[in-house]
């Protein structure tokens, strides 16, 4: 693997258009992932984590893989792994065929357990069963990051985010706070875990809403590179505008038993501290943005990063994929 890889990195609005099967960020790809999730908050401040993936590992379905995603009530601590409010999504792996249906002012996808639907009005995902609604409206542009097919680097793979503020309901109780969601594309057939940024490029992934006193909304998405590499991919949500960066730089700190404790992060000229107090999965922490280089004091706050050290090795997301060869032909 090279110490550096060419990528390219874009900004663009968000459509409607963007949400239906057939939209690409370029020729001669198709969708090898997509998810949406949300990080939000009730009133005495109870924090949860929910997340939907869909054809990441098989084109047409979604799924929910535990024992990381459902919904969760996470709890202020990196030692023990926060509870499951629905019990069935700790147990099994949910997957489900999944149904598109697109008009000229909706796109939806439903599945068994319920559907995720994009309006005028933003996304809006909702559980079959009636425990939770989650309606989302986007703040921020479309990012999108491009890594052509290069020595070392086989395959050409497309990512893209975007930032939401959510509001809705879960178990009754209203909640408001972040959500994103994020698409991956890549060569047609293959799935997320095949594609390059996952198998040789991640080494740290971030994402964050903020909401500072005076009501500016800000944030951004970011990657950064595995083993030296220098991969530093994303976008900053500051005073309504959204702008890409390709050379964002993230130090962690982290405690005696190997949980990220810290970040700061520059972004062009603007600087970020978070801290992390919660853990979502053994690869997933939570925490508040806690200073940063604007000077302004944050109302709100969510940050979410996934870490997995040396585990998210090729032959790991090999077998990972492994027992959804028959179903995808191969």
């Amino acid at each position: 693997m090279p110490e550096r890889v060419d990528f390219e990195v874009s900004v663009q609005p968000a459509s409607l258009d963007h949400y239906r099967r057939n939209w690409t960020p370029g020729s001669g790809v198709g969708l090898a992932g997509m998810w949406l999730g949300a990080v939000v908050s009730d009133a005495s401040g109870q924090d949860f984590w929910g997340l939907r993936g869909a054809d990441d590992f098989v084109v047409g379905m979604t799924h929910v893989v535990s024992p990381i995603t459902g919904f969760k009530a996470l709890q202020k601590t990196l030692e023990v792994d926060p509870p499951h409010l629905f019990p069935e999504y700790s147990t099994i792996d949910w997957f489900e065929p999944l149904t598109v249906s697109e008009s000229e002012d909706q796109v939806q996808m439903a599945y068994s357990s319920g559907r995720i639907e994009h309006d005028a009005d933003g996304c809006h995902w909702y559980d079959a069963s009636g425990r939770w609604e989650m309606h989302a409206k986007t703040v921020s542009d479309v990012f999108v990051v491009h890594v052509p097919a290069q020595e070392g680097v086989a395959h050409e793979a497309y990512y893209r985010h975007e930032l939401m503020r959510a509001t809705g309901t879960i178990n009754g109780v209203e909640v408001s706070g972040y959500a994103h969601q994020d698409f991956a594309y890549g060569p047609p057939g293959m799935a997320y875990a095949e594609l390059p940024i996952a198998r040789q490029l991640q080494g740290m992934w971030v994402s964050w809403l903020h909401e500072y006193t005076d009501g500016e909304v800000g944030g951004g998405c970011f990657w950064q590179g595995r083993d030296g590499l220098s991969f530093g991919p994303g976008y900053q949500l500051k005073d309504g505008l959204t702008t890409a960066h390709n050379d964002i730089v993230a130090n962690p700190t982290f405690n005696d038993s190997g949980k990220m404790v810290a970040l700061d992060a520059s972004i062009g000229s603007e600087s970020y501290s978070f801290a992390f107090d919660t853990l979502g999965s053994f690869v997933h922490v939570f925490g508040p943005l806690v200073s940063n280089s604007s000077g302004k004091e944050s109302a709100r706050s969510w940050c979410w990063v996934e870490y997995a050290g040396g585990m998210m090795t090729p032959e790991i997301l090999d077998l990972v994929m492994q027992p959804f060869r028959l179903a995808r032909g191969r």
